[in-house]
């Protein structure tokens, strides 16, 4: 943690501990994991009884309230302040009622104020669950050939922004499969903003080696023929080695429809 950072945790804890809704605090994320970086955001849980809840969450946002000063402050899905500091700083607040706290995991979780009885208790590790796994690999590779399936929509109808968002999925469905060949589900990926650290040295050169495509015909195609040709003989090793199975048929009318009506990608 840099100083600014560790200067605005303890500013929040600060504000924070005048609130006598709030029955303790607790640093989450990746700082609570002990993973965080100097680009990291500064998580916070706050414990709180469930009508406390939507006033506390009111005086969160009030700019006279008890938070540091912000450039931006949003509120999303009545129990997250998400504030960024005119420095650039950024900070999450969630807001829990004991009940949804205790059945958090223990791990990543540290005390910064109040009753420490309302943190999670330890619990055994939860075995892994190879059948999740397969689930999650066969929904991937539909998906990847639904969106391979669009191709021809979007060059009938000349809408080549909209093809390239199409690449866009087709790629991030490919980092899917990456974490997924490397045995990262999505309880341990962690932020959006991170992600090297799940990925090999190999899977990030193959993804830093992809040419982002301009909205042009030929770019486009060349992108999906060059994310079906990465992603497709990865899917088969992965779908194995997870026991997923493989959507063959709908795979063989993808590739029927893509050779007759879009010969380039067929």
């Amino acid at each position: 943690m840099t100083p600014d950072q560790q200067s605005l945790l303890e500013t929040l804890e600060t504000a924070l501990r005048s609130e006598a809704r709030i029955g303790s605090a607790w640093l989450t994320g990746s700082f609570g994991a002990g993973r965080g970086d100097a680009w990291s955001d500064i998580d916070i849980t706050l414990v709180a009884g469930a009508g406390d809840i939507p006033g506390l969450l009111g005086d969160l946002m009030a700019q006279d309230g008890p938070l540091p000063a912000t450039a931006l402050r949003l509120s999303q899905f009545g129990r997250l302040v998400n504030g960024t500091t005119p420095e650039l700083l950024r900070f999450d607040l969630v807001l829990s009622t004991p009940e949804e706290f205790a059945r958090q995991t223990a791990a990543g979780v540290k005390l910064l104020f109040g009753d420490a009885s309302q943190g999670p208790v330890e619990r055994p590790a939860r075995p892994s669950d190879p059948a999740a796994a397969a689930r999650r690999v066969e929904a991937l590779v539909t998906e990847f050939l639904r969106i391979l399936s669009l191709a021809p929509v979007a060059v009938g109808r000349r809408e080549w922004v909209v093809m390239q968002d199409g690449v866009g999925h087709l790629r991030r469905l490919l980092i899917e499969l990456m974490l997924e060949e490397n045995g990262v589900g999505p309880a341990e990926r962690g932020g959006a903003k991170k992600l090297y650290p799940f990925l090999t040295a190999e899977q990030i050169a193959e993804l830093e080696a992809l040419t982002p495509p301009r909205a042009i015909k030929a770019e486009l195609l060349a992108a999906n023929r060059d994310l079906r040709d990465r992603f497709l003989p990865r899917a088969r090793r992965v779908a194995q080695a997870t026991g997923a199975a493989w959507p063959a048929d709908w795979e063989a009318a993808v590739m029927s429809g893509l050779a007759r009506d879009l010969p380039a990608l067929g």
